[in-house]
């Protein structure tokens, strides 16, 4: 067949490539995805909760160490001040030992000088007198008791010098450590707090920006609904319009038939690519064995039941109309196709490209055996039930020999235009898609 014919067979588009689906579905998906975004939302406030109570008790730690320091540094303050006044003290006891030391070496000379370093017994036998041998006795023991009293003051008073520098070098000690000990751990807790301030900061931040994405699943859920609602307002009034159309078109059928009985005017396109008009009777079918007018062996003559004779005499009478086209409108192909066949009493029920004849009991057929009443389905092969562009529906209202006639809608795609073809053969035109020769019961 010449390349100009294979171009007045490119096939109807879908002009409307996805079934809208219900309001409440899209709602469902969008609540699904609402909720999830709560479980979210929820979840990282939990986590903020928790970071703001950690925070809180890091925050209640710094105070308590910061009381704790200022108490140690008070402490410092009056310990210094005790430290100053002990060190006074200390510097007074060492000036008292230093006069003592003086004293006792003056003493130690006037004894030595005296001679006090004699035995009482000599101070007794050199004594001129019993009252001169009392006086010297009674000086050496003044003078002896002196001395002792000195040398224990002295002794006293350098332990307690010692005492009271041990004490203050152990206070000093003490607050030191304490103060190095609380100054590491305020650091610490500066550091944790900074770090629970950035925790808690970047929850707030994920949580504005799930937040952010649930305010655009219901931004999107609310255009959704929106635009399913023009939509099916745009599909009804679509149907309306279609209902009236189909009705005029039945009108003028009947009008046709009732003045010109048996009689139909068909389009036939010609290997050259053009359209003329010639009278056509009631389809009939050439008995199987024998040849047809066109020549040839006869192909799928097997029987065929009035019903689809009677389908195939109406779609021929539809030839040279043009229907309105759109998802579901009747100018569409398979509409075309579907509206024929259940005019004649068979069920052709709206569906895929595939399962549309699978659930109204068709059946598969090889070509070799196509007769009147048969379906040819361009579907993909991929994707059988897909809509996609170069799935394309035709009607086969004619058999005679080797020579098979169809009857397509919206041939060119979007015309919505009817028109039949004799010595047509399936050529699907888009990669990937096959002929597939359907047989409805009936």
């Amino acid at each position: 067949m010449k390349k100009s014919i294979l171009s007045a067979l490119m096939v109807c588009s879908v002009t409307l490539t996805t079934i809208a689906l219900p309001v409440a579905a899209i709602a469902d998906d969008y609540d699904t995805k609402i909720e999830q975004q709560d479980q979210i939302i929820d979840g990282l406030k939990t986590k903020e909760s928790e970071a703001a109570s950690k925070l809180a008790l890091i925050e209640s730690d710094m105070l308590t160490t910061a009381a704790k320091i200022d108490e140690l540094t008070d402490k410092k303050k009056t310990l210094k001040d005790e430290i100053t006044k002990l060190y006074g003290e200390i510097s007074d006891l060492n000036v008292r030992i230093q006069k003592r030391e003086v004293q006792m070496r003056n003493q130690a000379r006037d004894v030595q000088v005296s001679g006090s370093s004699t035995s009482y017994l000599d101070v007794i036998i050199n004594s001129e007198s019993i009252s001169d041998a009392i006086s010297r006795v009674q000086g050496i023991t003044t003078l002896v008791k002196a001395n002792n009293d000195l040398l224990e003051q002295q002794t006293s008073d350098k332990k307690d010098v010692e005492k009271k520098t041990k004490s203050v070098e152990t206070q000093i000690s003490v607050l030191e450590t304490s103060t190095k000990e609380l100054n590491a751990k305020k650091a610490s807790l500066d550091t944790l707090k900074l770090q629970q301030e950035i925790a808690k900061n970047d929850l707030e931040a994920q949580r504005t920006t799930e937040e952010n994405k649930k305010s655009e699943y219901v931004g999107q859920k609310a255009a959704a609904q929106k635009k399913l609602e023009e939509e099916q307002a745009k599909q009804a009034k679509d149907q309306e319009a279609q209902r009236k159309a189909e009705a005029e078109a039945a009108v003028k059928l009947a009008e046709a038939q009732a003045a010109n009985p048996g009689l139909a005017k068909t389009n036939i396109v010609s290997e050259n690519g053009t359209t003329s008009q010639a009278p056509s009777a009631p389809v009939s079918e050439t008995p199987a064995g024998k040849p047809g007018t066109g020549g040839g062996s006869s192909i799928g003559t097997g029987n065929v039941s009035a019903a689809k004779k009677r389908a195939a005499q109406i779609a021929l009478n539809a030839v040279g109309q043009t229907n309105p086209t759109g998802w579901g409108q009747s100018g569409e192909c398979i509409v075309a196709v579907q509206n024929w066949l259940n005019a004649a009493g068979i069920r052709f029920s709206p569906g895929g490209p595939h399962s549309g004849y699978t659930q109204s009991g068709a059946v598969q057929v090889s070509w070799s055996d196509v007769q009147v009443g048969d379906v040819v389905q361009y579907e993909n092969s991929l994707s059988p039930d897909a809509w996609l562009d170069g799935v394309h529906t035709v009607l086969v209202v004619g058999v005679n020999g080797s020579s098979v006639q169809i009857v397509e809608s919206n041939n060119p795609a979007g015309s919505g235009y009817v028109s039949t073809t004799t010595g047509w053969t399936p050529s699907p035109y888009a990669a990937n898609f096959r002929a597939v020769v359907w047989r409805f019961p009936g």
